[in-house]
Formats: structure tokens, C-alpha cells, sequence
């Protein structure tokens, strides 16, 4: 794997080819140090300055350093974090539960489940009044709340990383059924 991912091929591409379904458990497997970062990315600055211009490389203004936090404290939302792309705007306002971008946090499953329950009883209401715009809305978002409940729950349920270390041998590794004996 580190041979792969040293002589070019992509981590992502690597995980695919591995059967690995998160990228972390393939880059556990590839032995990156810290010189290799060091020089790999100056490669990947210097190949990117001769495709790029130039006024891309220069120094931030205040203003566009604060535009650009201030971005990331915008994707902070009750049942989790916004995913879309730095200076994008977000297309669904206020309507988060039904955004395929929203990373569920585990730890707000009880606000969406409130948020689900609250739903159940608008839609009743929306019924009873014959606001079928709204029922069909309602019925969207309460879809998409049930199968970001799910995605909690599985997100939960699954294990944390695991750092398995470095290898290491045995001090007897190496040595003959011989050598052992005596």
C-alpha cells in the first residue's frame, strides 16, 4: 500500500482497489513520514503555481480571512454540520433536515427526533386543513429526518478508530526452532 500510494497512486483509488470503505483504514495501512508530506506537498504548491495565477498565492486580506471562518461558523446547525463547499451558498435556507450535506451529529438524535415529532403533528394539521402544498412538503422533510435518524443511529453504533500502532517484532522473531531450544 505505501508503495502504491508513494509512487502516485491516489489514497482514494487505493481505498477502492482495497475494498475499504473509509479512507482512514487505508491510510492506516500506508507508512507516510513526515518528510514525505514536507515534500510532497511543496511539489503539489509548485505544479499548482504553474497552472495558477499568480494573485491567487498572495497574502490574505482581514476581511477575506474573517469572510472565510465565518463560513465554517455558518455550517454549525442543530442536528449537525453543514458539508457544502467553502463560498457556496446553501440552497436549502432553513431546510437542513432534507439536505443530502448535512453530517448528522449522534449526539442531537434526541433534537431530530423532536424536531420528527413536531413534524407528525404539523402534517395533521396541514391535513386537516387541506393545505396539500404543505403535506407534500412535510412529508419530504419528515422522509428525510427519518433517514437522517438512521444515519445517526448507524453512526453510533459504529465502533471509534482504533490507532493499532506501529508493527513490531518479536524478540525471537527471525531466530530457528535451533536457537530457540538452547
Amino acid at each position: 500500500m505505501t508503495d502504491a500510494i508513494h509512487s502516485g497512486l491516489p489514497p482514494h483509488i487505493a481505498a477502492k482497489i482495497c475494498g475499504h470503505a473509509a479512507l482512514n483504514t487505508t491510510m492506516g495501512y500506508a507508512a507516510i513520514y513526515p518528510e514525505d508530506v514536507i515534500s510532497h506537498h511543496r511539489a503539489f504548491i509548485a505544479r499548482r503555481r504553474i497552472e495558477q495565477p499568480s494573485e491567487e498565492y498572495r497574502e490574505l486580506t482581514t476581511t477575506e480571512w474573517d469572510k472565510f471562518l465565518a463560513h465554517f461558523e455558518l455550517r454549525k446547525v442543530a442536528p449537525g454540520t453543514c458539508g457544502r463547499d467553502y463560498a457556496t451558498p446553501c440552497q436549502h435556507e432553513i431546510a437542513c433536515v432534507r439536505c443530502p450535506l448535512l453530517l448528522v451529529d449522534p449526539a442531537q438524535m434526541p433534537r431530530l427526533q423532536e424536531i420528527h415529532a413536531n413534524l407528525i403533528d404539523r402534517l395533521q394539521e396541514a391535513r386537516e386543513q387541506g393545505w396539500l402544498g404543505e403535506v407534500a412538503a412535510i412529508e419530504t422533510t419528515m422522509a428525510a429526518a427519518a433517514q437522517k435518524l438512521e444515519a445517526m443511529r448507524e453512526r453510533a453504533a459504529q465502533p471509534s478508530t482504533v490507532h493499532p500502532g506501529m508493527p513490531d517484532f518479536r524478540p525471537d522473531a527471525g531466530r530457528s526452532s535451533a536457537e530457540l531450544e538452547s
